[in-house]
């Protein structure tokens, strides 16, 4: 009777560590999903996984002691396997609760931001590293094969064969499609277009294209960023970047057919681009024959025969690599003058007319002048119009830095910009009071005997008083009213990491003004005041007690133990 009442009893603590497990997933589940800023709810849900933690963690202790039983030998695999299960819920409550006490500005976090990091955001960073990855081992191997590629080409190589030239590019072709793909799902990533999770589905994928491409037996997945809903065309893509970064070189240039615009489409390997300068470089010296042989032309008739088979000799060269010849208008480069003998001669002009050349103080640096003289004076390729107009219209739109919003306190005499040009904007001076007006020492006490020790502190402050309303630095300055809407980490971050600064005397005055903390100069902690009402009925109405924040630590408020005793003349006033 006893074993059956067991048994019974073995039931019903398993049916309740089933319950309490799914209770747990579930509220793990809804603080996973939760933002980190709502710090309430956080907390709360934190509460109720410790509730469901405990009652799991007594299951877990009559689970060890049944195990150490002889009469439940049948169901001690049962009895091992909840308590696993109840073990693992308990780790992963250690690490909610340990990023729950960690806080923002803490010194565990600021080493290791990884911490209080989001769960969402950690997969979405170890996704994009993976993404990242991926693409610096394709493009390490494209490089291979373009090595491979130019070798070949530039020694003519006859033991490669053309099919394997044909492979080659095809797996140039292939790569370059799976980075142009990555690249565009790395951009979706980032812009949170993309969910992490489906990258995680697809990862393998990648993983087996990425390291198994170049083998003979390799499968290759056609559909996989069309399943991933993220597929791009790579080539139009490789066509519109290379359209724009020549466009002012190939502006005017209409050299090939339609066949031969087709052929081109099928190389997107940088290749192609070395090629096309190639053929433009040759045009541009064969048009140069040309001219010189037709000018022989016209000046020795009698040599027609050989210019006519110089000329066809050139533009059959010519047409091999772009079938159609190119007019010599549709040709138009202008590449910059040489005028090195004139800047030479101008310079030494200058050093012989120019008595402070003749300083033997100026020789040392006399050698920089002239390079820099020489760089000045060479002359540069001319801007297309194109560019030229466009630059003017963005000058001449450009707006005054003059006309910019400030603050009121930014519009005082002492604190207007100095007059510049409207291509470097000056940033208006932040402090237009004397410094003295405000306590800026080591521990922030206030100079209290300041007013005693001057004579002619009466007199200033009656001038001062005619103009409080202007001269009141706090109330017309900026960052006193940011500040007011900061949190408490976040002022305490100011005050303790920003010392000697004016940022840290307002933080120190927003905690003692409008949040009622009070600084301590012996131990340098801020301390607060709690007052709780007591129900009635008891002797007292309400009772006091202290906190105080722990910057050392735990980065926490803390409540101070029965040993504190509150001094007046230790703590500071704002």
């Amino acid at each position: 009777m006893s074993q059956k009442k067991l048994n019974q009893d073995i039931d019903k603590l398993l049916k309740k560590v089933k319950e309490g497990l799914e209770e747990f997933d579930i509220i793990y589940d809804k603080f996973q999903s939760t933002d980190p800023q709502n710090s309430s709810y956080r907390e709360k849900l934190e509460s109720d996984l410790k509730r469901e933690i405990k009652k799991l963690q007594k299951h877990r202790e009559q689970i060890k002691t049944w195990i150490s039983k002889e009469d439940v030998k049948d169901k001690a695999n049962i009895l091992l396997e909840n308590r696993r299960f109840i073990e693992n819920d308990m780790e992963r409550f250690k690490s909610i609760e340990k990023l729950m006490k960690t806080k923002q500005f803490s010194k565990e976090a600021l080493s290791n931001p990884d911490i209080i990091l989001d769960p969402r955001d950690a997969l979405k960073n170890s996704q994009m590293q993976f993404i990242q990855d991926s693409l610096n081992e394709l493009q390490k191997q494209t490089e291979m094969y373009e090595g491979q590629l130019e070798t070949a080409n530039e020694n003519n190589n006859n033991n490669i064969d053309d099919d394997e030239i044909i492979e080659i590019e095809t797996q140039i072709a292939r790569h370059e499609f799976h980075i142009a793909n990555l690249e565009n799902v790395l951009k979706l990533l980032q812009n949170n277009e993309m969910s992490p999770k489906k990258i995680d589905e697809f990862q393998e994928d990648i993983t087996y294209y990425v390291e198994n491409n170049s083998d003979p037996d390799f499968v290759e997945y056609d559909t996989l960023y069309e399943d991933m809903g993220c597929e791009i065309s790579s080539i139009s893509d490789l066509d519109v970047s290379i359209s724009e970064s020549n466009n002012n070189v190939f502006d005017k240039i209409n050299s090939t057919d339609n066949t031969t615009t087709q052929a081109s489409k099928i190389e997107k390997s940088p290749r192609k681009k070395k090629q096309m300068l190639k053929d433009f470089a040759s045009n541009a010296e064969t048009l140069n024959k040309i001219d010189s042989e037709q000018s022989k032309k016209e000046t020795h008739p009698t040599t027609t025969t050989t210019t006519a088979a110089i000329t066809n000799t050139t533009v059959g060269n010519t047409t091999k690599t772009t079938k159609q010849p190119i007019k010599k208008d549709q040709l138009e480069l202008e590449f910059p003058k040489d005028k090195s003998e004139e800047i030479e001669k101008q310079i030494k002009e200058d050093i012989e007319n120019n008595d402070a050349f003749k300083n033997p103080l100026f020789n040392s640096e006399l050698k920089y002048w002239i390079k820099s003289k020489r760089a000045l004076l060479q002359p540069h390729q001319e801007m297309p119009e194109k560019m030229i107009t466009q630059l003017e219209s963005s000058l001449l739109n450009c707006p005054d830095s003059l006309d910019a919003d400030s603050p009121y306190l930014y519009k005082k005499p002492l604190s207007l910009p100095h007059p510049t040009s409207i291509f470097f904007p000056s940033d208006p001076i932040r402090f237009t009071h004397q410094v003295e007006n405000r306590p800026m020492s080591g521990d922030l006490s206030l100079n209290k005997n300041l007013t005693e020790s001057d004579p002619t502190s009466n007199n200033s402050k009656e001038l001062s008083n005619s103009d409080s309303q202007s001269n009141d630095i706090y109330s017309n300055i900026s960052m006193a009213k940011i500040l007011t809407k900061f949190d408490l980490d976040t002022l305490f971050f100011i005050f303790y990491h920003y010392q000697g600064t004016f940022e840290q005397f307002l933080s120190a005055r927003e905690l003692h003004r409008n949040r009622n903390w009070i600084f301590n100069k012996v131990d340098r902690c801020w301390y607060y005041k709690e007052i709780e009402k007591l129900p009635p009925g008891m002797n007292r109405s309400e009772e006091e007690s202290w906190r105080y924040f722990d910057y050392k630590k735990s980065w926490l408020s803390r409540r101070c133990g029965p040993d504190f005793i509150y001094k007046e003349e230790e703590f500071e006033s704002f």
